[in-house]
């Protein structure tokens, strides 16, 4: 790809790739944040990954991931089962988070925090 671009002193390699990943990486290092930060180690699914309440929108464009939990505890379901799922098993997930902004909001609290020594 950079070596074609280069020899054809076309844009493309910028306006087909290197360009929307800068303009999606900070909105996409948000959203991967959310799903498993601050959660527990474990390898139990209902505790080590976060399900984050969001708009319509955003569910269908990352195809229901934000039911994340639901997706890691039953991998075998297709994304337009999870919503059901979560209805299924809402009252047993230990992170669920109330939009983007907050779960990064209370991500980055945390830990400014931890990096604040005792006074």
């Amino acid at each position: 790809g950079i070596a074609l671009s280069l020899a054809f002193a076309s844009p493309a390699l910028v306006l087909l790739w290197l360009g929307p990943v800068l303009l999606g990486q900070p909105f996409l290092r948000l959203y991967l944040l959310a799903e498993h930060t601050g959660c527990s180690e474990t390898p139990d699914m209902l505790t080590n990954t976060r399900t984050t309440i969001t708009n319509p929108f955003v569910r269908w464009l990352a195809w229901n991931m934000p039911f994340h939990v639901e997706h890691h505890a039953y991998p075998g379901l297709p994304f337009h089962a999870l919503p059901e799922a979560h209805r299924r098993i809402r009252r047993r997930i230990v992170h669920l988070g109330r939009g983007y902004f907050s779960v990064n909001r209370a991500i980055l609290g945390e830990i400014s925090r931890r990096s604040t020594p005792a006074p």
